[in-house]
């Protein structure tokens, strides 16, 4: 790390570290805290804010990038979801190493020929080993849900969903696959979904831009937009906030010619039906308060994608309410 980033990093304030902006597609770097006393893990960081839950004294918390507003600090309660803390409440245990943060687009390629072609035929979980949980995330992030029946689900749904896996698994590290199968049965109001489930979804693009990301494990660290995935944010109104919103991503691997960002963008404003399959990007953690944005994570209330798209339809008529999922002739192929 270079100097100038270590002082900036190292600013300090009762034994806290103030976290810098790195980039949207970081692991997330944590340190940790345990609870001095009974205290409350609030939404934001404010007292007015609500509590989603109470945490018992000698608790201990992952502490989110070193992330403080005021007297709060942002943290993860165990097997449960980010939130805030007293500063006043909490001791630090260890600082988090801002140096650790990997950073996927910076590695080299792990495939020869370093073509998508290689990548996929000789690295079926990319970079990572096949037996690790990061070799198990990459091989989901490739695999096309079987066909059969399709379950349409809401953004309420992804909400739903983002609860469940709070209560069964974490966020922001590997997920072991023995976990994995902890999420793959969720009930929601729209039926028994989960990791792997063919769902579709009715949905805008958000105010944020379609972008192909810079380079992952699970396409072996090859560069360009050929070669990686393309990341799409959907919201459920037209141009809403990519805070209230969810990622959907389309796969290099025999991607249509016009699935690009460019022609991503032009659906921009139009009613889209999107079908693929669900995945729990549990590498990141939310980051759906537009208020207190953390940097490094991408913007979105729920990790629960549709990852890899499989169809994406475009709307005939002018309004969402007019198009129905279940009645083909209201929808074309994007």
């Amino acid at each position: 790390m270079k100097p100038s980033l270590l002082i900036a990093c190292s600013i300090a304030f009762m034994g806290f570290t103030t976290a810098s902006v790195i980039a949207e597609e970081d692991i997330p770097a944590f340190g940790q805290v345990t609870t001095n006393k009974k205290t409350a893990l609030k939404t934001a960081p404010s007292a007015q804010a609500s509590a989603s839950r109470m945490v018992e004294a000698n608790t201990e918390l992952r502490w989110v990038r070193g992330d403080r507003r005021g007297k709060y600090v942002r943290v993860i309660a165990p097997k449960g979801p980010t939130g805030w803390v007293l500063a006043s409440d909490v001791k630090s245990l260890v600082k988090p190493d801002l140096s650790s943060i990997a950073l996927e687009g910076t590695a080299q390629p792990c495939v020869s020929p370093e073509t998508i072609k290689a990548c996929t035929t000789k690295k079926p979980t990319g970079c990572a080993a096949a037996d690790s949980a990061h070799g198990a995330i990459n091989l989901l992030k490739r695999t096309m849900p079987q066909e059969g029946a399709v379950t349409t689900v809401t953004f309420d749904t992804f909400s739903q969903l983002q609860s469940a896996a709070e209560e069964r698994v974490d966020q922001g590290v590997e997920i072991e696959p023995s976990d994995r199968a902890k999420i793959k049965s969720i009930e929601t109001a729209e039926g028994t979904v989960g990791e792997g489930s063919l769902v579709r979804l009715v949905a805008f693009l958000s105010e944020g831009k379609p972008h192909a990301n810079t380079g992952e494990s699970v396409n072996c660290n090859l560069k360009g937009e050929d070669n990686n995935d393309l990341h799409i944010s959907v919201t459920e109104k037209k141009n809403g906030s990519e805070f209230d919103g969810i990622v959907v991503e389309m796969i290099p691997q025999d991607r249509p010619d016009n699935w690009t960002a460019a022609d991503a963008a032009t659906l921009r404003g139009k009613v889209l039906l999107i079908e693929g399959a669900l995945l729990y990007d549990n590498m990141h953690v939310t980051n759906g308060d537009a208020n207190n944005p953390l940097g490094g994570q991408p913007k979105r209330f729920s990790l629960w994608e549709i990852h890899p798209i499989t169809s994406v339809k475009v709307c005939k008529k002018a309004a969402a309410s007019q198009c129905d999922p279940d009645r083909p002739s209201d929808w074309k192929d994007f």
